[in-house]
Order: structure tokens, then sequence, then C-alpha cells
């Protein structure tokens, strides 16, 4: 009995470290709008914003999260060609971090805007999806990583499971930050990104 009762409390205090692993970092909300670039140059930019909640945990070195990347992928319904059914339309991006202190995270990412013109992008895409990795290790992700239209874990593994391949046809094209006219705006609420282009 003795044995038995040793099994739960370390089975117990697994099942709450890996709790506690998998909300170190959270999806709060994504926020989508258009927007003019810095200078007022012509056009409308489109702007994904994901919010994190950050939460170290508490042995974490200088009571931070490294090594944050952030996935996004949407898919917009594009308008039908003369004679053709919609099309969906999906890009796909992504970010790290360096490293997060406790609270709140905002990483952005950008549409150019011949690309929203082409597309016809209006409004909050009809699907979006949120995939978060701390140092290398997947975060499970919480129901506000995705779009209310991809309501059940069925349906959200499908869409990433479709849309991944089919964004490659746009890899490139839904630009992080850093890579944008937006790369110094916001500047109290922009993170350090490990950038890797150039290699």
């Amino acid at each position: 009995m003795p044995r038995f009762r040793a099994y739960i409390a370390l089975l117990g205090s697994c099942v709450l470290a890996l709790a506690a692993a998998a909300q170190e970092v959270e999806v709060s909300t994504v926020r989508f709008t258009t927007l003019r670039a810095p200078g007022g140059a012509p056009g409308n930019w489109f702007e994904a914003a994901v919010q994190l909640n950050v939460r170290p945990p508490p042995a974490s070195l200088g009571q931070m999260v490294g090594r944050v990347k952030v996935s996004l992928l949407l898919g917009f319904e594009a308008p039908a060609a003369v004679g053709a059914e919609r099309r969906l339309e999906h890009y796909r991006a992504e970010a790290e971090c360096g490293a997060w202190e406790s609270g709140r995270a905002d990483v952005r990412f950008y549409l150019p805007p011949e690309l929203v013109k082409r597309d016809q992008i209006h409004g909050d895409p009809k699907y979006w999806g949120v995939e978060l990795a701390v140092a290398g290790r997947a975060v499970p992700a919480a129901r506000s990583a995705y779009a209310s239209s991809l309501a059940t874990a069925e349906q959200r593994k499908n869409f990433q499971t479709r849309a991944g391949p089919a964004a490659a046809a746009n890899d490139g094209i839904l630009q992080a930050q850093y890579l944008t006219p937006f790369a110094n705006e916001y500047p109290r609420a922009t993170p350090s990104f490990v950038r890797r282009e150039g290699r």
C-alpha cells in the first residue's frame, strides 16, 4: 500500500509539472486589422497581432521563458474568378523570440498591400491557428489559439494538416514584424526576435 501511495504521489507531481510547463506561454487573443505603413506609404497592410500570456516557471533562469517560437497559419476565403468557385488562400509565418518576462507579450505578422489588394482581404480570416514552442518543445494549444470556426480538436487538426501544405505556395508573403516597415512600431510591446535570414 505505501508503494501505491508513493506511485500516486509521483504521478500527481508529474501531471502538475506537465500542466505548469504547458502553461509557460499561451495564446490570450489574436486580433486582425488593416493599417497604413509608417511614413504614409500607399496601400493597406493586414496585421495579425498574437497576444500571449507568459508565466515563467519558478526555477527558470532569470525568471524568464526562453526561445519562444510562434507559428501563425491563416486561411482566407478569396473571391471567385468568373465561372469558378470560391477558393481558400493560405499564408503562414513564424517568429522566434529570445526570452520573455512574466506578463503580456505581442507578436505581430503582416501581409503587404499588394497581396491585400490581389486577394481582396477584408476583415478576419475564415480560419486561423497559432502553434507555440518553447526551447524546441511544442506547447499544447489552448482553445484561444484557433478561430471560432475550428471548434473541435478534429477540425483544428484537419486545418493544420491540410492548410499547412497549401500555404507553401504563399511562403514568404506573410512576414514577421521585424521584416516589415512596422519593425520600429510598438517599441514598448515588441520582443527581441531571433533572426536567421542571410545565413
